[in-house]
């Protein structure tokens, strides 16, 4: 199994380059998902892997790949899956499961943004973990036991996505114990995380953490 992270730049809009540029891309495998491409080559990076069918990227850029250096995959016009769901299959086909960072999968359309978060809680087993990030807030879906290290007074909420989940908070403003949750409900709306370290325990079902990087004032 590769111990590198893959990095995921999605065709979304790309939000803040001043933050892509803070980011480390040493080591990981960076995969193009068609728009992808050019925000890739804006931040000076080669993909170690494309996939997308063409119709949002720049020709001059997909042509430019160095097909010895990237692997190219050419996906139909036509097709029953996004762009970036035919990369997420791709990567389970490669035994990819190590940690997953998307870029540019959460701003321009909403529905986009909606099937990308249902893509990823679909494929949460398939590896360690799979975040959304921008410059703006972090994207997470969860199962299990999971510590965070959010800053103090980060505001994060917890979207149930099964029909209920059962978990538990520690570290947050608002504790919960064994606490069932169901869809649709706004019990785990709006929490704030406290002190270093967070502990989200999802004994059953699934919650997508949502966590605004800019600070809450409830303290």
């Amino acid at each position: 199994m590769p111990a590198v992270p893959t990095i995921v730049f999605a065709g979304g809009d790309s939000g803040s380059f001043t933050y892509l540029r803070t980011l480390d891309y040493a080591g990981a495998f960076l995969v193009a998902v068609d728009r992808g491409l050019g925000v890739m080559a804006e931040l000076g990076l080669s993909p170690d892997l494309f996939v997308g069918d063409g119709d949002s990227v720049i020709p001059e850029l997909l042509a430019g790949l160095d097909r010895g250096r990237t692997r190219v995959v050419i996906l139909p016009a036509h097709k029953d899956v996004s762009d970036l769901e035919a990369a997420f299959d791709l990567l389970v086909t490669m035994g990819r499961h190590d940690s997953l960072l998307v870029l540019a999968g959460l701003g321009g359309r909403l529905d986009h943004c909606l099937f990308n978060l249902q893509l990823a809680v679909r494929h949460l087993a398939d590896f360690e973990d799979i975040t959304f990030e921008d410059d703006r807030c972090l994207v997470r879906p969860l199962m299990h036991s999971n510590a965070l290290q959010l800053l103090p007074h980060t505001s994060v909420s917890f979207v149930p996505v099964t029909r209920e989940v059962e978990l538990s908070l520690m570290g947050f403003e608002y504790l919960l114990s064994h606490a069932v949750v169901q869809r649709g409900s706004t019990r785990t709306l709006s929490n704030v995380a406290c002190g270093l370290v967070q502990q989200v325990i999802v004994e059953r079902g699934t919650v997508v953490m949502i966590a605004w990087k800019i600070q809450s004032d409830i303290s």
